[in-house]
């Protein structure tokens, strides 16, 4: 083989290669509740050297974990980056109907058949306040988190339930003040400040109409 040839065999397979694409970082511009557009944050370099961008990525399905009934989620926003990675073949049979299909079109690696991965960030976004010590659920601003380490649950931040609470263990208040509108029932009440009352006694007491002393 002639070093011309082979020069013209390497050159026709580079530019087959550039136009294969197996993953590229990207940042949303828009999101559906399903899919996001997005913008490749790595520009394509010409044959001759000339840098372009890539074009807008549309109708992207994005990833959260779902299966079995049950998933979790986050509010994709605009500037928030991800990794979209391209399906080896065409996947819009698939993505129309949810079922095995024929390719639609014999289009390879191709931009049209990406999915996006969010939370693959650049350095200047990664993270802030990362917890080592077991799994998170965190904002950014370190405001709200639940965070989950070995035997111990961490709440931060008000919380809302709407349905009934069992619990099995004690239960200890050290701040702020409990209130109900509803009957609050239980077997036993111990103390009030220190007194017990079941068996506290009172001082002052006579007969008549008059009240008794405080409990001791």
């Amino acid at each position: 083989m002639t070093d011309s040839l082979f020069q013209a065999i390497e050159s026709q397979i580079k530019r087959a290669q550039s136009n294969i694409y197996t993953a590229l970082p990207a940042k949303v511009i828009s999101f559906d509740g399903h899919t996001v557009q997005c913008k490749p944050m790595v520009n394509k370099v010409l044959s001759n050297g000339e840098e372009i961008s890539i074009p807008l990525l549309v109708d992207v399905p994005a990833q959260f974990p779902h299966a079995g009934g049950f998933c979790i989620t986050v509010p994709i926003k605009a500037g928030d980056e991800g990794l979209v990675v391209f399906s080896s073949r065409c996947i819009d049979g698939w993505f129309a109907t949810g079922n095995a299909s024929k390719p639609l079109d014999n289009r390879i690696n191709d931009l049209s058949d990406g999915f996006f991965i969010v939370g693959c960030n650049s350095v200047p976004n990664k993270i802030p306040n990362f917890y080592y010590d077991g799994i998170s659920l965190q904002t950014d601003d370190g405001s709200t988190h639940i965070r989950l380490a070995n035997g111990t649950i961490y709440i931060k931040g008000n919380i809302e339930h709407q349905g009934n609470t069992e619990q099995v263990g004690s239960y200890s208040q050290t701040e702020g003040d409990a209130t109900s509108t509803g009957t609050i029932t239980a077997k036993d009440v111990k103390t009030n400040k220190g007194i017990d009352l079941n068996t506290h006694t009172h001082i002052g007491v006579q007969s008549g109409n008059s009240t008794t002393g405080i409990p001791k």
